[in-house]
């Protein structure tokens, strides 16, 4: 993607280069994701990509693929749900990057479509010459495969001459106006694809009618996932649940749940979700029955499948997900006796199910729903979990003593310990109360548990077991931090059976605990990590960020505070700020999470939270000693939330950073974000700066040292600062 990013910015600034770029990367790989980029930027500039095109046209294959890969895209990624947190918080960037490009024009388009406009320019010869050459080298109709059939009809569809014209006069709408600014009418050419030959035209006949019947049954699936997902999309009226209900019952009676193959079978299970999780009152006795048994045999159908890939799959669009999310809300509903057995039979097989993503959604549905129905069921849960990861930890850790060839699979000790925990739920007395407390955290499937443990607590931010696991999750961190630096100088072993991506989420969950517990509690919490702020700086700075965000996206902006001057203490005191200045400062990261610098799209310039406690930040800045880092994440955190705080910061910079004389050399970036800053001021209220002596007398002093670093940008800036306006006195 940063090939492609980079070609497509080529195609915009130096168009006349791009096609020789393209065509040397063809020539000298034999990749196919390169050529799958060329391919992508051939399409996004077909005018500039002529003798690329020209290749690709040559190898059928390509123009097959790019099709395919068109399909494939109409259910793009940046469609996936934001729903919950994202358990593979490392791939968040490569989620962004796919987003970003899904947005993109030329996605929507394929190299049939680049080829039909490279006939609009000198190259249409060429192209027909192509074309006609594909059409004599096709077998008698009588003898072609349906495969030839499809590529006559993507080659009838790739040429021009195919294509009838006809001018005709378009009326703007009321409200519109073209590219000109103009409302006349406008003068187009239209373009319609003659009919294919008989053959070809009952193969796309067949298609159309075979495409309206699974786009209005995946239009059913697709309902039912944007409802789920509260998309607020349009096209997907939530209001109409009752008419896709029936829908969904239907297709249940005319196509069944269990082909596989079908890519629309998800749409029922979708479906009875929303159903049951937001209209459950509103629904007859019937429909909630329906919803029930289709809700029990979604999670029920695969959670015996221990194959591993089975097991890591991710998939949204798995009705399976949203049904084990949605099942613990139906223990709180009235129910029958018969589907009160179904429910908890179902309820058990979310919670030791297979596939780890339903139990991740079992988990989260749990600590959504279940604390309010049922405290003493949700801490169950809780010490289930934790118990079957402990069986596992023990056979585990017994098979190590044999030879290899005499040791289990992991499936199938994990397969043993979840159907022993399935028997043993309901059962008195049979599930520890404290297998959570005495449950091994730090070990690889204590920690996968803790992480679903840890989603189901986070929904009860009072609970003392919450309190303790959340604690304990500190504690574990860091150990893991201390084992990092361990092993990075040689004197630790390993850890092989270390799980980083669990890491990450556990990561993501103390952070959002921290602003949902009270202070008192948020404050214990963190004492671990505190206490490694000055040997663990990289991992305390990604600590920071993340209340940042969780601050952002839920608001808790009294406690956000709190913490946040703990870690600012903390930097008071820390043994590397006096060497904070050097090259490779281990405090450096620190020190651009507590000033907040970090995460702010570009056109940010305010942030809600820091209404009424900016004061926090300038304390900080005003505690620490002078130095060019420390300024530098300063004029940053001005740069990009702190703006309501000028121009008054530009006195504290003044007064703090050069009353001795003897400051340091300011960085270039600094010197190039205090431009900036002091240019909407300087032009935008000069008269104000002025009257103001202190904030007049900063403002020329900042200017001088800009100056002096070589600004040619304050030089004017000054300049113009001490020339006397119209209207105004000269000194």
């Amino acid at each position: 993607m940063a090939l492609e990013r980079w070609l497509l910015d080529l195609g915009q600034t130096q168009p006349q280069q791009l096609d020789s770029i393209l065509l040397q990367i063809l020539k000298r790989t034999d990749s196919a994701a390169l050529s799958a980029v060329v391919a992508s930027v051939a399409t996004a500039y077909p005018q500039f990509s002529g003798e690329s095109l020209l290749v690709l046209l040559q190898t059928p294959q390509f123009i097959i693929l790019d099709r395919s890969r068109l399909v494939g895209e109409s259910q793009a990624p940046s469609s996936i749900s934001d729903l919950f947190p994202q358990i593979r918080a490392d791939n968040k960037i490569y989620d962004a990057e796919r987003k970003e490009a899904d947005k993109r024009q030329h996605r929507r388009e394929d190299l049939e479509a680049a080829v039909l406009k490279l006939q609009f320019g000198p190259l249409a010869p060429r192209v027909h010459k192509i074309l006609d050459a594909y059409k004599a080298q096709m077998p008698p109709v009588d003898e072609q495969t349906e495969d030839d059939q499809l590529w006559r009809l993507s080659i009838h569809r790739m040429d021009l001459r195919q294509y009838s014209s006809k001018a005709d006069t378009v009326k703007p709408e009321a409200t519109s106006k073209d590219q000109t600014g103009s409302t006349d009418d406008r003068q187009v050419v239209r373009f319609d694809l003659k009919p294919p030959e008989q053959d070809i035209r009952k193969i796309v006949d067949e298609s159309a009618l075979e495409f309206a019947t699974m786009n209005a049954r995946l239009g059913l699936q697709m309902w039912g996932l944007k409802t789920y997902e509260r998309s607020g999309d349009a096209a997907y009226d939530p209001g109409k649940w009752r008419e896709r209900l029936q829908q969904a019952r239907d297709y249940v009676v005319k196509h069944g749940r269990d082909d596989e193959s079908d890519l629309a079978r998800n749409g029922p299970g979708l479906v009875a979700a929303v159903c049951a999780r937001d209209h459950y009152s509103e629904m007859k006795d019937e429909e909630r029955d329906w919803c029930i048994r289709i809700i029990c045999s979604e999670v029920e159908r695969e959670g015996n499948n221990w194959e591993q890939f089975a097991r890591l799959q991710r998939n949204h669009m798995s009705a399976d997900r949203p049904c084990a999310r949605v099942l613990p809300m139906l223990l709180g509903q009235t129910l029958t006796g018969k589907q009160i057995r179904r429910v908890r039979k179902a309820f058990v097989c979310a919670l030791t199910h297979a596939i780890d993503e339903v139990r991740t959604y079992a988990a989260w549905g749990i600590g959504n729903y279940l604390w309010a129905i049922d405290r003493d069921l949700a801490l169950r849960c809780v010490n289930a979990l934790a118990m079957e990861a402990t069986i596992v930890q023990q056979a585990v850790d017994e098979d190590k003593g044999r030879i290899y060839v005499e040791r289990k699979q992991i499936d199938a000790i994990e397969e043993g310990a979840a159907l022993r925990m399935r028997k043993l739920f309901f059962a008195t007395d049979a599930i520890d109360g404290d297998s959570y407390k005495n449950m091994r955290p730090d070990g690889w499937f204590g920690a996968d548990a803790d992480g679903r443990i840890l989603a189901i607590l986070l929904q009860a931010p009072s609970e003392s077991l919450a309190i303790e696991g959340f604690r304990r999750l500190a504690s574990t961190l860091v150990a893991w931090w201390d084992a990092d630096d361990e092993t990075e100088r040689g004197r630790g072993k390993n850890r092989q059976e270390r799980n980083h991506d669990t890491e990450t989420a556990l990561t993501e969950l103390i952070e959002n605990f921290l602003l949902r517990t009270s202070a008192a509690a948020a404050e214990s919490i963190l004492q671990p990590i505190l206490g490694v702020l000055d040997r663990h700086t990289r991992e305390t700075r990604w600590i920071i960020q993340g209340l940042v965000a969780v601050e952002d996206r839920q608001p808790n902006t009294s406690q956000f505070w709190s913490l946040w001057r703990l870690f600012a203490e903390r930097v008071r005191q820390a043994k590397w700020l006096p060497s904070i200045d050097e090259e490779h400062a281990d405090g450096s990261e620190v020190m651009s999470a507590i000033f907040l610098t970090s995460g702010w799209k570009d056109h940010v310039r305010d942030w809600s939270s820091l209404q009424g406690y900016a004061d926090n930040v300038h304390s900080l800045f005003n505690d620490l000693p002078v130095s060019s880092r420390v300024l530098d994440d300063y004029v940053r955190f001005l740069y990009h939330i702190g703006a309501q705080e000028l121009p008054g910061a530009f006195v504290r910079i003044a007064k703090h950073y050069f009353h001795t004389g003897s400051a340091p050399a300011l960085k270039s970036n600094t010197v190039y974000m205090l431009e900036i800053l002091l240019r909407r001021h300087v032009y935008g209220r000069p008269l104000e700066l002025k009257r103001n002596v202190e904030l007049r007398d900063a403002i020329l002093l900042l200017l001088d040292v800009l100056i002096e670093h070589g600004s040619s940008a304050a030089f004017r800036m000054r300049d113009d600062f001490v020339t006397p306006m119209g209207g105004e006195e000269s000194s």
